[in-house]
């Protein structure tokens, strides 16, 4: 089978639809079955080579559902861990015992002010997908391993625009911890999560929260919560943070999409009200500035997709294009090559004849701004405010993940594009 990663894939309405069907093999009771989807999603990787061969093999046969081979799954609660994925559930574990007893401490103040909605944070983007001032919201702010730095910048904006937050964790049982080191399999590893899950949408409810806002779809465990919560009476909402897409399986009773490709992949095991929004624009047009002084020529903005641990399909893909560009335009009259790094690079390398973008301030409102990108959220974000375009590459196909109206090209593609752009705004000097 291939060891090929698509980017992208997983995110594939079909892929959620095969791996639901896969699944049904086992005839587990609904709540279980639920469960095994979302779990396989995340452990069974033979599954996933299964797929990605059926895709290589065709993929417009495999993106219009008329494959010829059955999907199938394996019994992935019976997988044994490796001994890095237990490390990673002890040091989760760890963390949230952490946050959890230091949080605590505000509960009593939340129940006597009576807060009613609980919105559940770990970095900045969730400032992006609800109403920052809205009122009677308490931030609950949840470990978050990828970027620890980026979430204490979170902690002090908090701090500093003076919103009630506090630290919050999942309570997860030391039985269970205890049962994970002994059997080390997903069996235990599920367990450990879907009841410390339960446990803490009944602390959330204690709490006296009428609504529970979260961005949550790429939690393994939210599904548990939302699902208890819901039983509990607790209107609960998901926006998502992102075009991409986790466990298809969710307990939502709202939950927004901002593609009509993601509403189209997401299975609600409870009735959900789907709605369609934009990203929040937060970004004004510059009054003045650099934006609005170079009133011509083209400002080239590349959305890295590049960060520690993403497929290195993306990063040999990304190389690519920023070689064609670079022999292409470096140095021309009428254009600037700008890089913008993904938020969670530590430290990114700005690629040759690029210069590094810190913020959007210089190429907001400058009518010649192109934006790029292979699949970044920014090229629905009204935020970017500009031309955009996303790039079709090896193995990467935006259509997975945007909707029809998108400018989808390949690499020569773009090239025409930006020659074109240029045209229509000469004069940079």
């Amino acid at each position: 089978m291939s060891q090929v990663d698509i980017p992208m894939l997983r995110a594939s309405a079909v892929f959620a639809a095969r791996l639901v069907e896969a699944a049904r093999q086992y005839g587990d009771a609904s709540y279980q079955f639920h469960r095994r989807v979302n779990w396989s999603q995340r452990f069974d990787q033979t599954f996933y080579e299964r797929e990605t061969d059926c895709f290589l093999a065709d993929p417009d046969a495999y993106l219009a559902q008329q494959q010829r081979i059955a999907p199938q799954v394996v019994d992935v609660f019976a997988q044994m861990l490796r001994p890095k994925q237990v490390a990673v559930a002890v040091l989760k574990v760890l963390a949230h015992w952490l946050f959890e007893a230091l949080g605590s401490m505000a509960n009593r103040g939340i129940r006597l002010r009576g807060t009613a909605i609980y919105r559940k944070c770990y970095v900045d983007d969730i400032e992006l997908v609800f109403a920052p001032d809205e009122a009677g919201v308490v931030r609950a702010v949840y470990p978050f391993p990828l970027n620890m730095g980026r979430q204490w910048r979170y902690l002090r904006f908090l701090r500093r625009k003076g919103y009630r937050f506090k630290l919050a964790g999942n309570p997860y049982l030391a039985a269970d911890l205890l049962r994970l080191l002994w059997r080390r399999d997903v069996r235990a590893l599920q367990r450990l999560e879907s009841r410390a899950q339960v446990r803490h949408a009944h602390q959330v409810r204690a709490l006296g929260m009428k609504t529970v806002q979260l961005s949550d779809e790429f939690d393994i465990g939210s599904l548990d919560f939302a699902r208890t919560l819901a039983h509990l009476s607790v209107h609960v909402v998901n926006s998502a943070h992102g075009v991409g897409k986790y466990f298809p399986m969710h307990a939502y009773q709202e939950f927004h999409v901002i593609t009509e490709r993601q509403a189209q992949y997401y299975h609600a095991v409870r009735p959900c009200r789907y709605v369609l929004r934009t990203l929040n624009d937060r970004a004004a047009l510059p009054a003045s500035g650099p934006a609005l002084a170079n009133a011509q020529g083209i400002q080239f903005v590349f959305l890295s997709q590049v960060f520690e641990g993403v497929t290195q399909v993306v990063a040999s893909n990304e190389a690519v294009v920023m070689q064609r560009l670079n022999a292409e335009f470096a140095g021309s009259a009428g254009i600037k090559l700008l890089y913008r790094p993904h938020p969670n690079s530590h430290q990114p390398v700005v690629p040759q004849g690029f210069r590094l973008l810190p913020g959007l301030d210089e190429v907001n409102g400058h009518p010649g701004t192109v934006f790029a990108s292979f699949y970044s959220t920014c090229q629905i974000d009204p935020a970017f405010k500009g031309k955009k375009v996303l790039v079709r590459g090896h193995l990467i196909y935006p259509e997975i993940v945007f909707d029809e109206a998108e400018t989808i090209l390949d690499a020569d593609g773009l090239m025409a594009f930006v020659h074109e752009q240029i045209r229509q705004h000469p004069g940079l000097p």
